[in-house]
């Protein structure tokens, strides 16, 4: 039996857990387990795996978890087995390591086997509903892990429980019961009803990370306030990683791109010292984000080896559509359709994107189906943001058959529904199909909506927009303005049109990337030369490259080449 000491340490370490004394209670679980007690040993290793994670020390954290989970088993605490064990498990499945949360997970699950339905069976559920192949799985798995918890009084339990199951209908498109069940999540979660503080970060976790999918800007930026600061406060590297990607989500679409980059390299940093392979969502982010800003050499390298992750398979396409190989973006956004498995939100971000590709491949019947699809779902679900995107792709498909009436409606009814969404860039982007739609018209008309779409561009620094609302401005027959300048003497467009020289394209390539003609695309190409001092393109290349004056750095890989 072990001495009242052990029990007061135990204690001890508990306390300090629950006010995110990291440092205090590793030490005092480390005391328990110096002294050889036995009936603590397995408190005391969970408890020392808590600190550790939290502290950033993921890999010792983990360690401990899974010692914690052999002495529970030694002592049939069978419950506690399998909720330490669903936790390995889903650390293994956040380190990219599939087989190893497949077999943590049939080890909880065999825990308790054969035993009368308790909370185990419920953190068994919850670990189901984290490896879900489908949004319906998740939800039913979710559902019965909630239900467990009341059954049993395991407030931990479900309350995570409710946060999965509201994250579930949200990502499937319920919007409104989606969110009740979030929003009553975080009540209880805020409210002191959850003890266990990594219970309580992960039910943040799951919270953040479904506004954002769903892309509900408001709640999520209020969200990721009340998460940050529990973070902050809680100095929980692995939350505040998560938690700042997700608003850097937020920064972008609402166009505060300086304060979005800040929180990207907050995060990426706040992941490399806890859990790298978080990271790949926050890189995906930081790739659109440069592609936006024509700095498509930057996006190339940030997406380099991250071709098989579900978060970068838009991004990537974004990039070949802006390089000129739509074929190549069609099929990846294809794949990424394939495996969406019921997840609404995410299928409706790839059937936009999509749209833009077939078009730019010149595949009109595959844009229209597509657009077909994309307003099919945002009908069923109710979801605002779906619904304006299927405008916008309503209106692109209605100019390629010359259908200016129905264009200009559905690019109305998109203007309208971004502005109310605070989505400067897409707002711009509808006021840009606007103008194209009334231009025959009224000529007029659609040069003041590309002047209000170019001066949104120019704010944002949205380059490669800027110079679509500039084409067609030049199109209307006004002048488009002076160009921000970039470092050195190179305008933005000539460091756009010298990043697409370095991946290796021709005058022609340049043309069809940038939507310009390649009369006009040679014409940069002679004043880069000319600006540069140099003879070549090869010279060109390496001559900014030495002077930093390219905004990339190195020559990428293989997303220009032929």
């Amino acid at each position: 039996m072990d001495s009242p000491q052990v029990g007061d340490q135990i204690h001890e370490g508990t306390e300090a857990l629950e006010r995110a004394d990291w440092a205090g209670a590793r030490l005092a679980f480390e005391r328990v387990l110096d002294a050889g007690a036995s009936a603590g040993d397995a408190v005391a290793a969970e408890g020392l795996g808590l600190a550790l994670w939290f502290e950033g020390e993921i890999a010792r954290g983990i360690e401990w978890r899974e010692r914690a989970f052999t002495g529970y088993v030694t002592q049939h605490r069978f419950s506690d087995a399998a909720r330490v064990a669903v936790w390995v498990s889903e650390q293994h499945l956040i380190a990219g390591r599939p087989s190893a949360a497949r077999g943590w997970l049939a080890r909880a699950a065999r825990t308790v086997d054969g035993t009368p339905v308790s909370e185990g069976h419920g953190w068994v559920a919850v670990g189901r509903a984290l490896q879900a192949t489908s949004v319906e799985e998740q939800a039913s798995q979710a559902a019965r892990a909630h239900g467990i918890g009341r059954e049993t009084g395991a407030e931990d339990l479900e309350v995570l429980a409710l946060s999965l199951l509201g994250q579930a209908e949200l990502t499937a498109g319920h919007r409104e019961p989606g969110l009740r069940l979030l929003e009553e999540a975080m009540v209880a979660a805020t409210a002191g009803r959850v003890r266990n503080i990594h219970t309580v970060g992960s039910a943040y976790c799951h919270l953040v990370m479904a506004c954002a999918e769903a892309e509900e800007w408001d709640r999520a930026r209020e969200w990721c306030e009340r998460v940050e600061n529990f973070a902050r406060t809680h100095r929980a590297a692995p939350l505040l990683g998560v938690c700042r990607t997700v608003h850097a989500d937020v920064l972008v679409a609402t166009g505060h791109w300086s304060e979005a980059e800040d929180a990207l390299e907050s995060a990426l940093a706040s992941h490399a010292r806890a859990i790298p392979e978080l990271s790949a969502p926050a890189l995906a982010t930081l790739a659109e984000l440069r592609i936006h800003q024509g700095r498509l050499r930057e996006a190339e390298q940030l997406l380099s080896g991250r071709e098989e992750h579900p978060s970068s398979l838009r991004a990537l396409a974004l990039l070949h559509v802006a390089v000129g190989r739509p074929h190549v973006a069609v099929s990846l956004l294809e794949r990424g359709l394939s495996e969406t498995n019921g997840h609404a939100v995410r299928t409706t971000q790839l059937l936009a994107a999509l749209v833009d590709a077939s078009l730019a491949a010149g595949d009109l019947g595959a844009a229209e189906a597509a657009t077909a699809s994309l307003d099919r779902i945002a009908k069923e679900s109710g979801m605002r943001l779906g619904s304006a995107r299927a405008d916008l792709a309503a209106a692109r498909i209605a100019l390629a058959t010359g259908d200016q009436a129905s264009a200009a409606e559905s690019a109305r009814r998109a203007l309208h529904a971004f502005g109310a969404l605070a989505m400067p860039l897409d707002a711009g982007l509808a006021r840009l199909e606007l103008a194209r739609s009334v231009m025959d018209g009224s000529r007029e008309l659609a040069r003041e909506e590309a002047l209000a779409a170019r001066t949104v561009f120019r704010e944002l620094g949205a380059s490669r927009e800027l110079d679509s609302a500039a084409q067609l401005l030049r199109d209307l027959g006004g002048g488009t303005g002076p160009r921000p300048r970039s470092t050195g003497e190179l305008t933005s467009r000539e460091h756009e049109v010298l990043d697409l020289i370095a991946l290796g394209m021709s005058n022609a390539r340049i043309a069809r990337a940038l939507g310009i003609s390649e009369k006009t695309a040679g014409h940069h190409v002679s004043r880069i030369l000319m600006k540069l001092g140099v003879h070549n393109r090869a010279e060109a290349v390496a001559h900014a490259g030495s002077r930093g004056g390219s905004r990339g750095s190195g020559h990428g890989g293989e997303v220009g080449n032929e």
